[in-house]
């Protein structure tokens, strides 16, 4: 999938591509949701500190579960 803004992703590119190895942090909070952290591994400096998702635990799945 491309992030160009002028150009448009289809999902035949997308699935083509080889799949990314994702790392997942978890925070536990006392009093809060806990919250998980996804990035790509093996990702260093500005591209690691901007390519992130972080989501509260409890929306969190087991990819082979949704299969």
């Amino acid at each position: 999938m491309s992030l160009d803004p002028h150009g448009a992703g289809n999902a035949t590119t997308e699935r083509t591509q080889a799949p990314h190895k994702l790392s997942m942090t978890v925070v536990e909070y006392t009093g809060e949701p806990d919250r998980c952290t996804v990035s790509p591994r093996g990702l260093s400096g500005i591209a690691k500190l901007s390519t992130w998702i972080t989501v509260d635990k409890e929306v969190v799945v087991d990819l082979d579960t949704m299969r």
